[in-house]
């Protein structure tokens, strides 16, 4: 493990406001949920502005959380990627603040040992106001990452992948978190544990105060390409699962990020579907 220098951080991050540790923020809508923060993944509007995401969050689906990815804004890559800048960053944040909507997490991000870049990931997390961040870690960089976490009271939340990938089973992510602290959790990829031939449910148990973020979906099939699509309509046991989630203790504030990738154009009324299944499901 290394450490970071809080001046070499802001010389090579090129921003120059505070840092501060985000006071852990809860859903307005958790009650209607039964404690559970619900909200939506931003690769569900990869169709949509921003400006038209955060209306139809707000207006269509009644909620007030989502879980950012570089369909609405870009924080990792390499410069060439046309990475986001400070003033982009806080442009989102007024829109954001103005809308009524938190951004809970930012993900998934292929994450290694690059220092500026992850310094850049870390600083730009921060200015949002995230709590989580939901990666995939590259060459085993824990323990730096670790640090970042720690020092910029971040969390990481580490996604579980498609057969054939990093991470592709829970196992491996039980593993990687063994000995770590606070701030090293699971994005449990409802998804990706079914293709994965796994419980969703099991995850959720095993996994408790660890379950910083859940990408809540269900896929047509087991199959790695299965297609992502509404709640009760694939090969989910919705019963199971969301009986799961009312009885385990998880953080309050970790990032619950419904998914529909079906229909990018046209999500709405699937994913009203599906808010609906999980309200009646989790409130028995």
């Amino acid at each position: 493990m290394f450490k970071v220098n809080r001046r070499r951080f802001l010389q090579l991050s090129g921003f120059a406001f505070a840092i501060t540790i985000p006071e852990s923020l809860l859903a307005a809508n958790s009650e209607k949920y039964a404690g559970i923060p619900m909200g939506v993944h931003g690769a569900s509007f990869r169709q949509f502005s921003i400006e038209e995401t955060l209306k139809t969050i707000v207006e269509e689906l009644g909620l007030n959380e989502i879980e950012l990815t570089s369909a609405q804004i870009r924080l990792h890559g390499a410069p060439a990627d046309e990475l986001a800048t400070l003033a982009d960053i806080r442009k989102l944040r007024r829109m954001l603040a103005d809308a009524g909507v938190r951004a809970t997490a930012y993900g998934f991000i292929p994450i290694g040992t690059d220092l500026e870049q992850n310094l850049r990931i870390f600083q730009s997390a921060q200015e949002l106001e995230l709590r989580n961040l939901t990666v995939i870690p590259e060459e085993n960089p824990l323990d730096h990452l670790e640090e970042l976490a720690d020092r910029f009271g971040i969390r990481l939340a580490i996604h579980n992948n498609a057969p054939g990938r990093a991470f592709d089973s829970m196992e491996q992510v039980y593993r990687a978190l063994a000995g770590r602290g606070e701030n090293i959790g699971a994005c449990v990829d409802v998804g990706n544990v079914l293709r994965s031939n796994e419980d969703p449910a099991q995850a959720i148990r095993q996994l408790g105060e660890k379950v910083f973020g859940i990408h809540l979906k269900d896929v047509s099939s087991r199959s790695v390409d299965s297609d992502v699509i509404g709640l009760g309509e694939g090969v989910l046991d919705t019963e199971a699962f969301f009986a799961a989630l009312r009885e385990t203790d998880m953080p309050s504030d970790m990032a619950c990020s419904l998914e529909y990738l079906a229909r990018p154009t046209e999500p709405i009324p699937n994913m009203q579907r599906s808010l609906a299944l999980a309200e009646e499901l989790l409130n028995r």
